[in-house]
């Protein structure tokens, strides 16, 4: 099959590995370019995938001219390539969260949309199938309770880069990771009314270097009377990712991690597990299905909606600040 989505990326970084090698194995797109102002992650990726390397993305989409873009940069440098796209049409896969100050987030989501831009933002538990199948399961039921729950082991064995574990540069863990399950919660059950924290660092005291928060609880007040909690550690045995909702009628358990989804209906449980691969895999071929097709109905988090998640990931961690 010819190859006719062109596809660049700003940012390349980390995460762009995870959609440059989506892109790579497709048989309808082509990596036309990578922008960049890190030359050695430039270089690097421009070995494995190909593309014309840039590190102006001005003259990479006046150049290159790109069918669509994944925006992979910092949260602190969304605006100026993502308004470079909006005026030249091009639509954007742009990765979350979509900044670090919710007032900033806001201001520029109201100029994509004078703007007509077409952005999806990477909130990828939104796409995935065994979401799709938990709305359709709880459907007929009435929810009252939900708990999340992500763990991993990153404050004890330290294996990530040494500015991830401080948190005036990575976020820490709510902004960086439970955004996700924040966001998702939010797609489930509406607008969030209260916020209560509380964190530790029952293994290492914070100092200069190590400012992120080990273990995180936040409580929370949704809108329609639904009260859920997120618990969060750094401390954990290895990665864990999961919801369980209490409904009057069944109760639903979501590990994100293995896209696997159990529900316990009376004496019966069933299940639905959603092909293998990569979790990422599936909002990136909503977005490109939605590039070819011109039709965004199916948007499945619009950089407005978006805006109300990081909202919410900021909300619970000055909760989280504000306790002694």
């Amino acid at each position: 099959m010819e190859k006719h989505i062109r596809a660049a990326v700003i940012g390349t970084g980390g995460i762009s590995g995870v959609h440059l090698s989506f892109l790579k194995s497709r048989k309808d797109t082509e990596i036309v370019a990578l922008c960049d102002v890190n030359a050695e992650n430039l270089e690097r990726r421009q070995r494995e995938y190909g593309g014309r390397p840039y590190n102006d993305f001005n003259a990479m989409l006046d150049e290159a001219k790109p069918d669509a873009v994944w925006l992979c940069t910092p949260p602190q440098v969304r605006r100026e390539p993502i308004l470079a796209c909006a005026r030249r049409g091009v639509p954007v896969f742009c990765e979350k969260p979509v900044g670090r100050d919710a007032s900033q987030a806001a201001r520029l989501a109201a100029e994509l949309r004078r703007a007509g831009a077409r952005v999806q933002v990477g909130y990828l538990f939104r796409s995935i199938p065994a979401v799709r199948r938990l709305r359709e399961w709880m459907a007929d039921d009435e929810v009252y309770a939900v708990q999340s729950l992500y763990a991993c082991g990153m404050g004890v064995h330290r294996s990530s880069r040494a500015w991830f574990y401080v948190k005036e540069l990575s976020g820490g863990a709510l902004i960086d990771q439970a955004t996700h399950n924040l966001d998702l919660l939010r797609g489930l059950f509406g607008e969030v009314k209260e916020v209560r924290g509380m964190a530790t660092n029952p293994r290492q005291r914070k100092k200069p270097g190590y400012t992120i928060e080990e273990v995180i609880g936040v409580t929370l007040r949704f809108a329609g009377g639904i009260v859920g909690s997120h618990l969060h550690t750094w401390l954990g045995d290895r990665w864990r990712n999961e919801i369980v909702i209490s409904g009057v009628k069944r109760a639903y358990r979501l590990n994100l991690n293995q896209g696997l989804l159990t529900v316990e209906d009376g004496p019966e449980t069933r299940s639905f597990q959603q092909p293998a691969g990569s979790i990422h895999a599936h909002q990136n071929e909503l977005f490109l299905s939605m590039v070819a097709s011109g039709d965004w109905s199916a948007n499945p988090s619009s950089f407005d909606d978006a805006v109300k998640s990081l909202r919410l990931t900021l909300d619970c961690d000055a909760a989280v600040s504000a306790r002694p």
